[in-house]
């Protein structure tokens, strides 16, 4: 294998550099506004999720954490939340469990900056990450955790699970995980079993996630939010096989922001599981964001990210140059994005040594 990767590197790297379409250079460059960003400061509040996930014969083990840094021009201070926990499953499908694995992830890092929004109120969140995958993550069904045919009493158990607790979840645990949740399950279950509970509370933590995301959006302060993203395969501006973001690099030499592209979640043909029978009002506000999608160079020249923006219907449309503004004002440290983004993933990163420790601590090192 090595042998003929070494015969054919000269024309992998030929066909990685070849144009096979016909590039309109003019096209690239009338998708483009050139602008040169003029920094300005602002209250703003970063978050990000980690999660280290490991199968075992018979189960698995999931850990995971969100964290949010909250950060003032007009104070010294740096606040920040950590919020994580850890899941053992017997999931039937392990091919699923890094699916469940990101959801535990996506629900602390909102409940981290859920929580750190209320109580500190930025003007500006950043997501690590576009807004609109915060959506995709699928939703767990029964038959990942259990071969048996129980979707339907699964679901009619988490539906009146979650409207009887829904005024209960805070910000600041893991609704899903406690007592209050489990408990009620056996007396729910005709034959309480490992699999159906687990089914039951990773279902709940779907609809707590959407929940936590419903009230970011409503923060009553109103800050502005956006999702950055440093990668992207969408070609929905330019329309060719190459992604928008790369043609865009590599034709575009001026500081600026790119043509918008509009998307929902009904676009997106996400179906946020049977949430429309829980709560039509959530629901319907969820399937209705209106997120603003667009490639910005602000700081660098070889530089760009994909940008979303929630547009708010409760204040006018935001202006590109002021994201920019904002974005500029941050410290980059040689990164291709802000660094106040990388310093939250390292704060929240569960390495593998980190795991190796839960693991003796379970006593589960030679397994």
């Amino acid at each position: 294998l090595l042998e003929k990767i070494l015969k054919k590197k000269d024309k992998i790297r030929e066909y990685l550099q070849q144009n096979i379409e016909k590039i309109n250079e003019e096209e690239i460059k009338s998708k483009w506004t050139a602008y040169n960003p003029n920094p300005k400061p602002i209250h703003h509040l970063a978050a990000d999720g980690s999660f280290y996930q490991k199968s075992y014969l018979g189960f698995s083990l999931i850990v995971f954490a969100g964290y949010a840094e909250n950060t003032n021009p007009n104070s010294e201070n740096i606040s920040s939340f950590t919020i994580g926990d850890i899941f053992p499953t017997v999931i039937k499908k392990t091919e699923h469990v890094k699916t469940l694995a990101t959801l535990f992830m996506f629900l602390c890092e909102a409940k981290a900056l859920l929580y750190l929004a209320k109580k500190e109120k930025p003007d500006f969140i950043i997501f690590d990450g576009t807004i609109t995958s915060r959506f995709i993550i699928p939703f767990p069904l029964s038959n990942w955790f259990t071969d048996n045919e129980v979707e339907n009493q699964i679901n009619n158990i988490v539906n009146e699970l979650f409207k009887e607790n829904i005024e209960k979840i805070k910000e600041t645990d893991l609704y899903f995980l406690r007592d209050d949740i489990i408990k009620p399950i056996f007396t729910k279950l005709e034959s309480p079993r490992k699999d159906y509970i687990e089914a039951i509370v990773s279902k709940f933590a779907y609809y707590e996630y959407l929940f936590t995301l419903y009230n970011i959006f409503k923060l009553e302060h109103k800050p502005l939010i956006i999702g950055l993203a440093k990668t992207s395969t969408g070609t929905d501006i330019l329309n060719h096989s190459l992604p928008d973001i790369k043609l865009f690099l590599n034709y575009i030499d001026e500081l600026g922001y790119s043509e918008s592209v509009w998307q929902n979640l009904e676009k997106l043909k996400t179906s946020l599981g049977e949430l429309q029978l829980i709560d039509d009002k959530i629901f319907s506000f969820l399937y209705e964001l209106n997120i603003e999608s667009f490639y910005a160079k602000y700081t660098l020249k070889n530089a760009i990210n994909l940008i979303e923006v929630y547009q708010n219907p409760d204040f006018g449309t935001i202006r590109k140059e002021d994201i920019l503004d904002y974005l500029a004002d941050m410290d980059y440290l040689g990164y291709n994005y802000p660094f106040k983004l990388k310093k939250v993933d390292n704060e929240v990163r569960i390495t593998s040594s980190d795991f190796e420790f839960i693991e003796k601590q379970l006593g589960l090192e030679f397994s």
